[in-house]
Formats: C-alpha cells, sequence, structure tokens
C-alpha cells in the first residue's frame, strides 16, 4: 500500500517540522499488515454518471472478491479521468475536484485555517485565509503568503507541492489495489447516500473501515467510512466531469525556493 506522505527539505521541512503546522500535510498512515491508503472528496449527492434508478441492473461488482471489489472500484474511478471528492478526518476537511493535471478546490485545518488551491499542469497556487496566512510567515520568516495575493510555484518546489499533495492525483494515475493477504471482507450490497452499493470492511482491533462500491452503472468507489484515526471519511462524485482549473485573475506572488 501507498502513503501520501512525501520527503520535503529545506525550508519546507523546517515549516512543516513546525508545531504549528503539524496537520499541514496530508498524511495517511499505514499500521499493521492490513492497514491501506485512505483516498482523499466528493459530496453526498453521486453524479449522474453514478446515479442509481431503482430499475438500474446489476453490475456485477458484488460477485466478485473483497479485493476484486476494491481494486475496481479504484480502477473505475482513476477511469474515468476525474472526480470530485469531498474529505474530512479530526478537524481537516477538504473539498477538491481532481484528475491527473489538475485540481481545484479548498482545504481546512481545524485551529490553522484554511486555504485556497490550484493546479494545473505543473503550477500551483494557494491561497490562504488570514490564520493559515499568519502561521506559514511565521514558520518561513518572511511574508510570502497573503490573504490579499495568490502564492505560485511550480510543482518542483517543496513548499508548493507539499500543499498541492492534498489534491492526491495518484489517485487517477495510479490507483491503489488491496493487499492480496488483507482481512478484508465483502458485505451485503446496501444503500449509501440513495445508491445501491456493496461494502468491502477491515475490521480490527475494534477499528474499521468500509469502502463502498457501486452496483449499477459502472463500478465506482464512492464512499469510505473509518473509525480508524489514520483514515479518513470521504465520497467521491462526479465521474468524468472538466475540472476547470485555470490561473486565478489577481494580484499573485512567487513562493520561497526549497
Amino acid at each position: 500500500m501507498r502513503t501520501h506522505v512525501q520527503p520535503i527539505r529545506h525550508v519546507a521541512a523546517a515549516l512543516f517540522c513546525a508545531a504549528a503546522l503539524t496537520s499541514l500535510t496530508a498524511c495517511n498512515s499505514d499500521s499493521d499488515g492490513d492497514a491501506v491508503k485512505s483516498k482523499s472528496a466528493a459530496g453526498s449527492t453521486p453524479s449522474k454518471a453514478a446515479d442509481a434508478s431503482p430499475a438500474a441492473k446489476s453490475n456485477g461488482i458484488d460477485k466478485l472478491s473483497a479485493k476484486e471489489i476494491y481494486d475496481t472500484g479504484m480502477k473505475t474511478n482513476a477511469e474515468a479521468g476525474s472526480f470530485h471528492e469531498k474529505m474530512e478526518r479530526e478537524g481537516t476537511k477538504s473539498d477538491l475536484r481532481l484528475s491527473a493535471t489538475e485540481c481545484v478546490g479548498s482545504v481546512e485545518i481545524s485551529g490553522k485555517g484554511s486555504f485556497e488551491i490550484i493546479r494545473k499542469g505543473d503550477d500551483i497556487w494557494a491561497k490562504p485565509d488570514s490564520t493559515f496566512a499568519e502561521g506559514m510567515n511565521s514558520a518561513l520568516g518572511e511574508k510570502s503568503f497573503s490573504t490579499e495575493k495568490w502564492t505560485h510555484g511550480p510543482s518542483s518546489n517543496p513548499l508548493m507541492a507539499k500543499l498541492a499533495s492534498w489534491c492526491h492525483q495518484e489517485q487517477v494515475t495510479a490507483p491503489d489495489t488491496l493487499d492480496a493477504g488483507s482481512k478484508a471482507t465483502k458485505g451485503q450490497v446496501t444503500t449509501v447516500d440513495g445508491q445501491q452499493a456493496v461494502p468491502v470492511v477491515l475490521a480490527e482491533k475494534g477499528e474499521s473501515v468500509t469502502w463502498y462500491v457501486a452496483t449499477t452503472g459502472k463500478p465506482y468507489f464512492i464512499k469510505q467510512d473509518s473509525t480508524r484515526a489514520d483514515m479518513q471519511d470521504l465520497t467521491d462524485d462526479g465521474f468524468g466531469q472538466s475540472v476547470g482549473a485555470k490561473a486565478p485573475t489577481g494580484a499573485v506572488v512567487e513562493a520561497p525556493a526549497g
């Protein structure tokens, strides 16, 4: 299984190790042998592409094994090329539309503020609220972030790359798979946000994570519910819809070099 944590250096390392910004990175932890990466968000209302009417025909995904269901769901999302994802975890939440080359949305970290993020190709822009700007500037020792300006940098800039890591675009470029030795089990088809889906459940040490894959239409991964501290709750929808990333208008400043 993959983890979203990436090494950082120079000023970015000092920034993200700062106590005031420990929640900045979009991290996921693996624990024990059965841990899997948590995906990074979509609204509770399924997209038209994933909608299931009462008369919708089953796609047969529920006949497969737990691993096959999980792997197929992740692969189907990736093949859509883009989707909308909403995530929430222990005081952090994000609302993002993403593809392999674009990302647009917002991230909020309890007590540390929020920021808007745009990624288009190798260009990344971020615009913080006052709380986030203050924390970033304090850690950097310079005023690189402002509520009145977008901060810009290439994907090679460690600081901007870390902010953009919340987009988890690897979900499109390299969809996750369940470990062959996982103890995850398949549940009975159920209704999730008005849509028929089959759950894949990994329970261990009194905690659990459940992934739901649509059983009608295309077998999209549509939701993750978790009681584990190292994994998020999230939903995906809007499959195949345009991300629409554009360079922001208004004042722009360059991010400090890493």
